[in-house]
């Protein structure tokens, strides 16, 4: 596998027009991918905006030719295999060939309050990208899971990219490794530190191995938080709150930064439903939290030459495909892609 390093980017909580104008100019810039959250909610603060992920990737798709088109990542439980496979058959044709499949366990904010449970994510999981895949590969499938079947079913067309889509696996815990290992076409870890990104993908390789696959075939990924500017002090005020807001979603980074006493009821997958009371506390609770977490957390943040030097530590780790949420107002977001374009990206080329 080549070490050249691929960058992707990540949309946040936005309108179309400006969703779209950033697909269109990450292209322009020379990224390699562009990714949309598959949220029901959007995750913020005071707005909540998500516009469906497969049908705005689809739109996108027509105005860009060559950067590879994903979700980072969505569950499988919002929409029957089935129907999600036909979703994304359908972008990869008008992509001709350029979806990327991001999937995880889930989240509460895009579940709970729909009446959509959580119970037995790893097995429903598996069985949902088992089924998709048979769908994407089988003239006729017949499948008799513990949570899907089919019966004489097929899809048509088949998609672009053979054998299928690729399916990447957004795993941290032992279980889901394995699931990586053993499913997926790439892996996409959010927020890992270096030492526990590199551990980890031999893990995920080993599961790979045993389960008789080829582990180089797995595309080792890695979703980020990042804020590049021309000085090192504007990019650390621009991430400091809204990383603080993400890390007590992710109390596991907390955790190995050393706060013990972090609670879970902001957690991500299992607890965090957005609306005003929550989220309103959840502000208060990031205010409280020092400014030097930022120093040692798996962020990225400062001048090129400060984002480059944490890059190469994720690089050297073993990621090959950055996927980089940006996080500055959306008035700064188009000289913040620029600034990381012209003077981070060619390092890595």
């Amino acid at each position: 596998m080549s070490d050249t390093l691929k960058f992707g980017v990540v949309s946040t909580p936005s309108a179309w027009d400006r969703i779209l104008d950033t697909a269109t100019y990450i292209e322009k810039m020379g990224f390699d991918s562009f990714w949309m959250p598959d949220h029901t909610v959007g995750f913020g603060i005071r707005r909540w905006d998500a516009l469906e992920a497969w049908s705005a990737l689809s739109a996108v798709a027509t105005q860009t030719k060559n950067v590879k088109l994903g979700t980072c990542v969505g569950d499988t439980y919002r929409h029957h295999p089935a129907a999600l496979a036909q979703m994304i058959t359908t972008c990869d044709h008008i992509s001709n060939g350029r979806a990327i499949v991001g999937v995880g366990l889930g989240e509460a904010m895009n579940l709970f309050p729909f009446g959509i449970d959580l119970k037995k994510p790893l097995g429903r999981t598996r069985e949902a990208v088992k089924v998709m895949r048979m769908l994407w590969t089988e003239e006729v499938a017949n499948y008799d899971g513990k949570y899907y079947k089919l019966d004489n079913a097929f899809l048509q067309p088949r998609p672009i990219q053979e054998p299928n889509p690729p399916v990447w696996i957004a795993a941290n815990s032992p279980k889901t490794m394995k699931m990586a290992g053993e499913l997926g076409d790439g892996w996409v870890p959010a927020s890992m530190f270096p030492d526990e990104y590199a551990e980890k993908l031999q893990i995920v390789r080993d599961h790979a191995k045993k389960a008789g696959r080829d582990p180089n075939v797995i595309e080792p990924a890695a979703f980020v938080f990042t804020v590049v500017a021309d000085e090192y002090e504007t990019a650390r005020k621009n991430v400091g709150l809204g990383a603080k807001i993400y890390f007590l979603t992710r109390p596991r980074i907390l955790r190995r930064l050393g706060y013990d006493d972090v609670t879970d009821e902001f957690d991500m997958t299992w607890h965090l439903v957005m609306n005003l009371e929550v989220t309103e506390k959840l502000l208060a609770m990031a205010k409280e939290i020092p400014d030097d977490v930022l120093d040692k957390a798996p962020v990225f943040f400062g001048t090129p030459d400060d984002v480059i030097k944490g890059i190469k530590e994720y690089q050297k780790a073993g990621v090959r495909h950055m996927v980089v949420n940006f996080f500055v107002p959306p008035k700064m977001l188009k000289d913040t892609l620029k600034l990381f374009a012209t003077e981070v990206i060619p390092e890595f080329r």
